[in-house]
């Protein structure tokens, strides 16, 4: 075992593959990693271990909690370098200016990792390795991206050796895996549009890992820890007619376990829709973002129409999948009435799950700059104001407490259509309170329980984990 220690930090209760890949591929060279969850006594163990090196991967909205974990890393005495990864730092770099952190990872982190502890093992120069960023001497050094893993073969599965040492993780019967990275679309409210300019749109942004790759890793985890149902995280995972025609048989022969999966509507024809049903597929996820299509095809730049969704909605009862669908309240200039088109559109369908967000603007996306063209986000708003998904205070809107009142009825409703009359006129009549916020909260704890097939147990011990922040 070489002699550099890595460590990585995180708070939430479920796999971070983008982490798990980095640790696999860093013992697979000889190094020692260990991937700690936030506990009491976390800090102190740390300490003990005296790692050589400190690791976060770190979405918007998670910025605060890191810099205040690595606040705690020093006052326990621990020396060692720090770095973030992950899309919080990849789109805004000008985090590292904080003082709590050394350096940054944009894009992909496992080889530009790897670089790193190889060249901290001997000593060596490090600050010019691709993907990182440094603060030295109070500049930055930023260093250019290193090209996108072409062949995620090369990769070794990721390390869930954690799973010891975490029984609610080792126990969980929902896992999660990836088949694949990269999306093709270019949605004005998401970062692709972004990260194809950073990269520069290679020919194969869009990648995926083969089958027999795959499978491996699910027989893998389901011999070792067990698996009830599994949980594809893919942006995309059926946009490969040839791909998918190869798992399904494979998957159902040698798996045969209930899935989860993400997709577009406009991909779902009936042969692929077949396919996810005979081969387990129990709920496919897909966006409708707004109930009104012109701003859906205008605004967002997602290019799906109301005929899609309907179809799509019709394959997926047909073979016996279930639906959670996405969709967002406050979006630029919506009207109250077009919110609750968006309410509409899902009891039509019939949604069995429907998921809402508050409209979150990130720096970066060109529907950030739509906001501040229209005058209703600053320029030179923070993106730490980003807490969660679920609330929207920063915005001059004029009619965001009615939006907001929507948003807590709207899964309700959605379910329960009856209740829309009074619905409506509570979001219209009352400023946003408590009560509507516990209303909100109720429906996402029965949304969250119906999504992860939780048996009475899993939910009794999962509000420590899952819940106490909502």
């Amino acid at each position: 075992m070489k002699k550099t220690k890595i460590v990585f930090l995180q708070r939430q209760w479920e796999d971070n593959l983008g982490v798990l890949w980095i640790s696999a591929l860093l013992k697979q060279h000889g190094f020692s990693c260990e991937i700690i969850i936030e506990e009491p006594g976390t800090y102190e163990e740390v300490a003990k271990l005296a790692p050589d090196l400190i690791g976060y991967s770190c979405m918007t909205g998670q910025q605060d909690w890191v810099l205040e974990s690595i606040r705690k890393v020093r006052q326990a005495g621990v020396g060692a370098l720090v770095v973030m990864g992950g899309p919080h730092p990849t789109f805004f770099p000008e985090v590292l200016m904080n003082g709590e952190l050394d350096g940054i990872c944009r894009g992909e982190g496992e080889f530009a990792t790897l670089e790193l502890v190889e060249a901290l093992e001997i000593g060596a120069e490090y600050t010019a390795i691709q993907n990182f960023s440094w603060k030295i001497g109070g500049e930055v050094v930023a260093n250019s991206l290193r090209p996108l893993l072409e062949d995620l073969d090369q990769l070794p599965m990721p390390d869930r050796s954690y799973y010891e040492r975490y029984k609610f993780l080792r126990t969980n019967p929902f896992k999660i895996f990836i088949t694949g990275r990269g999306c093709p679309f270019k949605c004005t409210f998401c970062f692709n549009h972004a990260l194809h300019a950073m990269y520069g749109t290679p020919a194969l942004y869009v990648r995926r890992r083969s089958v027999e790759k795959v499978l491996e890793e699910l027989e893998y985890v389901d011999n070792k820890w067990g698996i009830k149902e599994v949980r594809f995280s893919d942006d995309h995972f059926a946009l490969s007619s040839e791909w998918l025609r190869k798992f399904a048989p494979l998957y159902k022969h040698s798996i045969n376990k209930p899935y989860t999966v993400n997709a577009r509507v406009d991909i779902l024809n009936e042969a692929r829709v077949k396919l996810l049903g005979e081969s387990g597929c129990r709920l496919l996820c897909f966006g409708i973002e707004t109930g009104r299509e012109d701003l859906r095809n205008r605004t967002l730049e997602k290019k799906i129409t109301d005929v899609q969704i309907f179809a799509a909605a019709q394959l997926l009862r047909k073979y016996g999948i279930r639906f959670l669908t996405s969709n967002i309240i406050g979006l630029p200039g919506e009207a109250p009435g077009d919110a609750w088109k968006t309410i509409a559109i899902n009891q039509k369908i019939r949604t069995n799950l429907p998921w809402y967000s508050m409209m979150q603007y990130f720096p970066g996306t060109k529907i950030f700059q739509d906001a501040v063209d229209a005058g209703i986000i600053s320029n030179d708003f923070d993106p730490g104001s980003i807490k969660n998904y679920f609330e929207n205070k920063y915005i001059t809107q004029d009619n965001m407490n009615e939006l907001h009142n929507i948003h807590s009825f709207s899964i309700l409703v959605s379910r329960l259509p009856l209740l829309t009359p009074l619905a409506k006129y509570l979001a219209r009549r009352f400023k946003h309170n408590m009560l509507f916020r516990l209303i909100f909260k109720a429906s996402y704890i029965w949304l969250t329980i119906k999504r992860a097939n939780f048996d009475m147990t899993r939910l009794l011990t999962g509000y420590r984990y899952y819940l106490k922040g909502l």
